[in-house]
């Protein structure tokens, strides 16, 4: 695990978007970790927050390899696939 990655524990669901965001602190700056969740038919943030809460180190650990990576998208979120 790099000690210059933190996962907070924040989790939001944008029910019109479909997307859940979850943040790493990276060197001290946030960064949001975006998850499309259209193609899992999640509807509100309770079952996105179970469904992340299920996953939630695979997420961070994709998250994590992503941000080593420097995988940012043009708006500076690393975006990921979501798990089933």
């Amino acid at each position: 695990m790099n000690q210059a990655i933190q996962f907070i524990d924040r989790v939001e669901f944008d029910t019109q978007t479909q997307l859940l965001t979850f943040y790493a602190q990276v060197s001290g700056l946030m960064v949001e970790c975006i998850v499309n969740m259209q193609s899992v038919l999640i509807s509100d943030m309770a079952a996105a927050k179970q469904h992340f809460e299920s996953l939630r180190f695979d997420y961070e650990e994709l998250a994590e390899q992503l941000i080593e990576d420097e995988e940012y998208n043009s708006a500076g979120q690393i975006e990921i696939k979501p798990l089933t």
